[in-house]
């Protein structure tokens, strides 16, 4: 079962515990929409012992305000002790700038996850 949640040209579609985001992040304060959408998830997959996916390869642009909410949350998995991988396009220049500085947040027993594919 998956759910599809849109504002303007960002979309998120969440499918078990994978957030697959498409489109374009351009609102001035995107933490408003995605900040509840990616807490509710976390502390589901948390609660069932999975981990939680965040997919960017397939998104074409995103403000610089749109990362807040997504360090929110790898600081919180970090506190608590939750699963987390992000996956980027390693080969997109603009998402390897972006997503490459996450790896402060990496672990080294591969609770939270940073990739570029």
């Amino acid at each position: 079962m998956s759910e599809t949640f849109q504002h303007g040209e960002l979309k998120l579609e969440v499918k078990d515990t994978t957030v697959t985001l498409t489109g374009r992040s351009t609102a001035r304060d995107p933490g408003n929409f995605i900040g509840p959408i990616l807490t509710n998830l976390y502390k589901q997959a948390s609660a069932a012992g999975k981990a939680m996916i965040l997919d960017f390869r397939k998104l074409d642009y995103m403000n610089s305000s749109t990362i807040t909410p997504v360090i929110r949350l790898l600081h919180e998995a970090k506190k608590s002790g939750g699963k987390v991988t992000i996956t980027y396009d390693g080969k997109s220049r603009w998402q390897d700038l972006s997503f490459s500085a996450l790896t402060i947040f990496a672990t080294e027993d591969k609770r939270i996850e940073i990739r570029g594919e």
